[in-house]
């Protein structure tokens, strides 16, 4: 009786391990293909119509302050009105700057006659010491003292002159012509000139017979305005109208937080028709993606961060890593060197399809309409 257990054990152990060599001859089952829906890549042959939305800005903008303090006299330029370079937008009094300069004139004078008198001194020493009736020490003083009164005399224009430039200070002149978008205060105030802070302005000029039209680019049309026609810009207040830009300028930075480059137009505007601050879209005429195709949006994956594309060959699914251009609707640019007309693209792709996987085309799906 206590054999059957031990034969029983041994039986046992023998099948356990003859199991992975019965395993191993056992015939492999065929793994299923899985069903996929494809659409074939459409070349891009045309270019393309891009429109950016934007706000203009003016192509010069200052807000203007003034060095002297003092009392507001006269304003005489508001809200809206154009001024020309050079024009006095505003005239401020400064009772202790003008007798500062009246200090300062008289101290030249006094200035020019001590130096007279040192020099009738200087040339009376040097007559004494010729003929031996005055020390030698003597005479090099007075000559100093003439030197003295020289550096005074020069010491009181310098400030003269310092002071002449304050008070031209207390005329406020447009630095370049343009409309008065705002001013800051009214006749009579009391201005601060040296110690203004940010909000111690007089005026806001912006010039306006030129805009910028500035718009947030993204990648697929910063990168690819070179070589690219100048473009129109339209606006909603003006159907009908397009404004042709004469340049473009594009700061060749992307902002990390918006994944946008600046890019600006320059609008001649010489009837001042168009504010600054309005809202419209630029059109560019862009050249096709080198070597770009068409596909259905949803054909592309974020796989590892990278935008990819499954495409089936040999009746297995290849994963391509591809570049990506702008969106049209329902369909999106790619290039890829391996991509042609005739790559099926796998629409839909199930997220778990690795490389190497076979599948099997369900029903093709028909290619997008002709590309633009």
């Amino acid at each position: 009786m206590n054999a059957l257990p031990a034969l029983f054990r041994s039986t046992c152990i023998c099948l356990l391990s003859s199991l992975p060599q019965l395993a191993a001859q056992a015939p492999a089952a065929p793994a299923t293909p899985s069903d996929v829906r494809v659409a074939l890549p459409q070349p891009i042959t045309a270019d393309q119509p891009v429109d950016a939305p934007g706000r203009t800005e003016p192509i010069e903008s200052a807000r203007i302050f003034t060095r002297a303090t003092g009392i507001v006299r006269e304003r005489r330029f508001d809200i809206g009105d154009r001024v020309a370079a050079g024009d006095v937008m505003a005239v401020i009094d400064v009772p202790e700057l003008d007798r500062a300069l009246a200090a300062a004139a008289a101290q030249i004078e006094l200035g020019k006659v001590r130096q007279a008198l040192a020099e009738l001194e200087a040339e009376r020493a040097t007559q004494l010491v010729a003929s031996q009736a005055l020390p030698i020490e003597e005479a090099q003083r007075r000559t100093a003292e003439l030197q003295s009164a020289g550096a005074a005399l020069r010491v009181a224009e310098a400030e003269l002159a310092r002071l002449q430039v304050l008070q031209g200070f207390a005329t406020v002149t447009a630095p370049f012509p343009g409309v008065v978008a705002a001013r800051n205060f009214d006749r009579g105030d009391r201005v601060r000139g040296d110690n203004a802070g940010a909000e111690g302005w007089l005026f806001e000029l912006v010039r306006l017979d030129e805009l910028r039209f500035v718009l947030p680019a993204a990648p697929e049309l910063a990168l690819r305005l070179d070589g690219a026609p100048l473009p129109s810009v339209r606006f909603r207040e003006f159907p009908g109208r397009t404004f042709a830009a004469v340049a473009v300028r594009t700061s060749r930075v992307f902002d990390p937080a918006t994944g946008t480059m600046r890019v600006e137009l320059r609008l001649p505007n010489p009837e001042l028709l168009l504010p600054a601050g309005l809202s419209g879209a630029a059109w560019f005429t862009l050249p096709p993606l080198p070597g770009g195709f068409l596909v259905p949006n949803n054909a592309l994956q974020l796989r590892a961060g990278q935008p990819t594309l499954a495409i089936v060959r040999d009746g297995r699914i290849a994963l391509l890593v591809v570049t990506t251009g702008r969106t049209r609707g329902l369909q999106v640019e790619v290039a890829h060197a391996e991509l042609s007309p005739t790559t099926p693209v796998v629409v839909n792709p199930n997220a778990l399809l690795r490389a190497g996987d076979a599948v099997r085309i369900s029903e093709p799906v028909p290619s997008p309409a002709g590309a633009r």
